[in-house]
């Protein structure tokens, strides 16, 4: 049976999604596949075709088997990898980078980061549009559960403990969305993979959270809990559509869902960890983190 060679590791909402996109296309990468028995029960939950393997709370119980079952019909692959965006969430899980390094001691890892700040709004809209969160984001991003994914130095260095700094590869966002010959030439160097085998100049980019639509129905509590049968002559996509049309709208929250003042407080409670993770990375983090170089001194 197989296991990964390579993992990308995180972060959550900072272009795992997009990057994931790039490596299905390289003919030499096997990403890890659909658990059937999620997919065929259509379990869409937070962590919905992401293995989790190596967090407690979630797979590891299910054991070895079961997770290189994911990685069937991989034999010929220079490169098998698998996203799970949750391992950089040491401030909620305990223990990944340890079960990590134990079964897979010489992957290779793959670490996205953005903006902090950026990507914990990107988070915030995102559970805002799935019904998940209704807090004003005064009061949300404050909470670890947004503060934490942020934390890059912190993230890293719980892998650091436990793999040797050449092992993993830094990627920004911002890079890989902008410039992403650049960025993915780096990770295919990384991966020991032709970069010449994928169209670098494709631009693949996951839909905006500011732009996904919005539940409307979380908030009515006093809808009646009915079961609504549907023709069953409809084709799958016609119900798909109905369904959502019901149950969600339109929706953009823009860049103001962040007012200034709460940016400059969440860059402050950042800083000590930028400097920490600039450390780490041996150079300073990108120049369009507009708040890097205050941050920074």
């Amino acid at each position: 049976m197989t296991l990964p060679t390579f993992v990308v590791i995180g972060a959550m909402k900072a272009g795992t999604t997009s990057l994931r996109h790039y490596l299905d296309e390289h003919p030499d990468i096997f990403v890890h596949r659909h658990d059937p028995i999620r997919h065929a029960a259509g379990r869409r939950g937070p962590f919905f075709d992401e293995p989790n393997f190596f967090v407690a709370e979630d797979n590891w119980r299910r054991g070895r088997e079961w997770y290189e079952s994911l990685f069937e019909g991989a034999d010929r692959a220079a490169a098998v990898g698998e996203c799970s965006p949750s391992y950089s969430w040491a401030h909620t899980y305990r223990g990944v980078p340890e079960r990590m390094a134990q079964l897979i001691p010489e992957a290779r890892l793959v670490y996205v980061v953005r903006d902090p700040v950026a990507r914990m709004q990107s988070m915030y809209i995102h559970q805002v549009s799935a019904g998940r969160e209704r807090r004003r984001p005064e009061v949300a991003l404050l909470d670890d559960r947004y503060l934490g994914p942020s934390l890059y130095g912190f993230q890293l260095a719980a892998f650091l403990d436990h793999f040797d700094r050449s092992q993993v590869l830094v990627v920004a966002s911002e890079v890989l969305r902008d410039r992403p010959r650049e960025a993915l030439s780096a990770v295919f160097d990384h991966l020991a993979v032709d970069p010449t085998a994928v169209d670098l100049d494709k631009q693949r980019r996951n839909h905006r959270s500011m732009d996904k639509p919005i539940p409307r129905l979380h908030d009515l509590k006093w809808l009646p809990r009915r079961q609504v049968k549907l023709n069953p002559r409809w084709r799958p996509d016609q119900r798909t559509g109905l369904a959502r049309l019901l149950t969600t709208r339109p929706g953009r929250v823009d860049d103001s869902t962040i007012p200034h003042e709460l940016h400059d407080r969440l860059a402050e409670r950042l800083a000590g960890d930028l400097r920490r993770f600039e450390h780490l990375l041996g150079h300073e983090v990108p120049s369009d983190w507009r708040w890097s170089s205050s941050a920074s001194t």
